[in-house]
């Protein structure tokens, strides 16, 4: 006679964030989990946190309770989720669920409410690749953004670099609003229309146009409005490019990944490109931390 299976571990996971960097929470009813992946998506980063978890899991079979909309791309994947990685199940929470989805999405707030250090430092930058684009940020709380596109200059305007590192400012700011950050940009123009942003001169790149065909607010037009909202706490300092800057030389990595992936040849799969933007993260953070320390 064939031994049954042991009953599968229920696990609740949940996840937030944006601009390629998502925080993750889980609980089971005698572990629970917590951090941060790089995913160009809530629907990666939910499989790379269940990876994480399956990882350090102490059972062997865990059935993954997850709220995610019917149309998800991970219900059409969820009968190859076993065999992609043997024990896991994807599954809708239940009422019996609901403490463990709690405890998950409580697993979240401490990251948001805790009292994080009173300032922080950002570099910033942007990578033109042809008709694609790269940004990338870094934090000295090593902390970190980055996305890759193509850009249609009838949008953007000629100024792509110009367009690139605003929106890695904005993106660092949006999210560390609410705290005190200094920007470090090699970016002249950059820095020096954040600066007219600060002071409510709500100025664009040449050629930018503030008209979508969606319907919807231009980025650099939104972030005008968030800078400006935040500007007794935003200190914008321009950094010469190349010269050993730890902050600085990390974002570069960070936006040239991002291009070199978006354009399809970086040589990476998903998975590598995101190992390879948290490594960049964590080398270049260690290095600004220790010099200054």
């Amino acid at each position: 006679m064939r031994p049954r299976p042991r009953p599968a571990t229920s696990v609740a996971v949940v996840v937030a964030g944006r601009g390629g960097s998502y925080r993750y929470s889980a609980c089971s009813p005698t572990q629970s989990w917590a951090g941060t992946v790089a995913a160009e998506g809530a629907e990666s980063a939910l499989l790379d946190a269940i990876k994480r978890v399956r990882a350090q899991a102490d059972a062997e079979r865990l059935r993954i309770v997850v709220q995610l909309p019917r149309r998800s791309a991970l219900w059409a994947l969820r009968e190859e989720i076993p065999v992609l990685m043997p024990g896991v199940f994807l599954e809708r929470p239940t009422l019996a669920d609901e403490p463990l989805m709690t405890a998950a999405r409580e697993g979240l707030v401490p990251a948001r409410t805790a009292a994080p250090p009173a300032s922080v430092t950002v570099a910033t930058d942007g990578s033109v690749r042809g008709r694609v684009t790269g940004f990338g940020w870094l934090a000295s709380s090593g902390e970190y953004g980055l996305l890759g596109f193509r850009h249609d200059t009838k949008q953007i305007g000629s100024k792509v670099v110009l367009v690139a590192e605003l929106r890695a400012i904005a993106k660092a700011v949006e999210y560390f609003r609410g705290r005190e950050i200094t920007i470090l940009s090699d970016c002249r123009p950059a820095i020096a229309m954040v600066r007219r942003w600060l002071d409510g001169d709500f100025v664009l790149p040449e050629g930018y146009t503030v008209v979508r065909r969606n319907g919807r607010t231009p980025g650099l037009v939104a972030a005008q409005r968030m800078i400006h909202a935040e500007r007794d706490r935003i200190h914008p300092v321009w950094v010469k490019a190349h010269t050993g800057e730890p902050l600085n030389e990390g974002a570069d990595a960070l936006a040239r990944l991002a291009s070199r992936f978006a354009r399809g040849d970086s040589g990476l799969s998903g998975d590598e490109y995101r190992r390879r933007a948290a490594d960049l993260a964590t080398t270049f953070a260690a290095a600004f931390n220790r010099r200054t320390a």
